[in-house]
């Protein structure tokens, strides 16, 4: 399990800065795995049924449904941005029923453009726009400091990251907020 996410990681990285398409990145974890280990296999068939299994299951946190009702309440807009590969995400989104609490879901393989570049920000916030939702102090919030922050960041839109588990800062990344669990986010959009 430590090579497959290492091996993972690194792939997902490379699609983050543009070096290969979604399409390679399903597949290209597994070839990389089994050339690791000599093994024989069909990438793009394992890719399939790995993904079809990604969108069936799924993990919220225990603060996920809580802190997406009281935005709800509050009548903040919320939209989904993700490079997830889109039939995982959206069928996350059925399995969880979250779906309804967001204005739009914007996924990377849907728009050709993936976080962290600034065209995929300007993208989701016209897509948001074209909802009729108001835009007007986008914050965007993730767990991951390479596509959701630097790319928030670097579109000049504030910053909100959810380090769960305490990994450690990079010095040249500043996001506008840092918290821990979604409490955190309820009281800092209650100051804004």
């Amino acid at each position: 399990i430590d090579t497959y996410s290492r091996i993972n990681n690194g792939v997902w990285l490379e699609f983050e800065q543009g070096l290969i398409t979604m399409d390679r990145l399903k597949t290209e974890r597994f070839r990389r795995f089994y050339s690791r280990y000599g093994l024989q296999g069909d990438p793009g068939l394992t890719a399939q049924r790995y993904t079809l299994m990604l969108s069936r299951s799924f993990h919220l946190y225990d603060d996920a449904i809580p802190a997406l009702d009281e935005l709800k309440n509050r009548n903040i807009p919320m939209s989904l941005i993700t490079n997830g590969i889109s039939n995982v995400q959206r069928g996350r989104l059925a399995a969880t029923g979250t779906r309804d609490y967001f204005t739009a879901v914007v996924i990377s393989e849907e728009i050709g453009i993936q976080k962290p570049h600034p065209s995929y920000f300007e993208k989701a916030l016209s897509l948001v726009r074209d909802t009729g939702a108001p835009a007007k102090r986008p914050l965007v919030i993730g767990d991951s400091p390479t596509s959701d922050i630097r790319g928030g960041i670097d579109s000049g839109l504030d910053t909100c990251w959810i380090n769960r588990f305490g990994m450690p800062t990079d010095p040249t990344l500043r996001p506008t907020y840092e918290i821990t669990g979604l409490k955190e986010l309820l009281d800092i959009l209650g100051t804004r």
